[in-house]
């Protein structure tokens, strides 16, 4: 073999070996570019985390927004409801007039019957009865009802003890007389306390 075949040939292993060499270092650069937690692989993955992030925190807000229409809307319920709550606690002794009236008329038929004054107290009797529906009617479409009293237990809530008195026929607490009727206005608040007779 000849001085410049010799040389030729080793030009040429030397350069085989360079590409050889060139190859591996490019195959390693590709696997660690893949492998997790590297730089290239984070990069990848930072769009779909922001992306992620933020829907999570659009829906916070949104459910946050829902939650405070509903508490504005039961506030402007209750603002409605409890608008007119001084005019109706003024109403309220209009209402126990009535029904005095009422009652009174009542005794008077049973007392004397054949009075020649019967049909004038009967038919003031109804009249008045007549006037009671009809307020009691405009009270409760605003929300204002009675409170049921006779036979229940006391409840500090609802009611106020005038007297108490001694009765065995009945459980201590319990409730036998009302000497006022009680009001309730909207589902949660007490207009006026029944005031009442129980038993101890």
């Amino acid at each position: 073999m000849t001085k410049v075949h010799k040389e030729a040939k080793d030009i040429k292993e030397q350069k085989e070996i360079k590409d050889n060499k060139q190859t591996a270092t490019s195959s390693e650069t590709v696997a660690a570019s893949t492998k997790p937690g590297s730089e290239a692989a984070e990069k990848t993955d930072k769009p779909a985390e922001d992306a992620a992030h933020w829907k999570d925190v659009a829906m916070r807000a949104a459910a946050e927004a829902e939650n405070i229409r509903k508490r504005a809307k039961i506030d402007v319920e209750k603002a409605h409801l409890y608008a007119n709550n001084a005019f109706a606690k003024d109403l309220l002794p209009v209402v126990d007039c009535l029904e005095s009236a009422i009652q009174c008329a009542a005794d008077e038929l049973k007392k004397n019957p054949e009075t020649t004054e019967h049909d004038f107290v009967k038919n003031l009797e109804k009249g008045v009865e007549m006037t009671h529906k009809q307020l009691m009617s405009a009270l409760e479409k605003q929300g204002i009802k009675k409170i049921e009293s006779l036979g229940r237990v006391f409840d500090p809530n609802l009611h106020k003890v005038i007297q108490e008195v001694e009765d065995e026929t009945h459980e201590a607490g319990t409730i036998l007389q009302e000497l006022q009727t009680g009001y309730t206005i909207g589902s949660d608040r007490v207009l006026r306390e029944a005031m009442v007779i129980v038993a101890k």
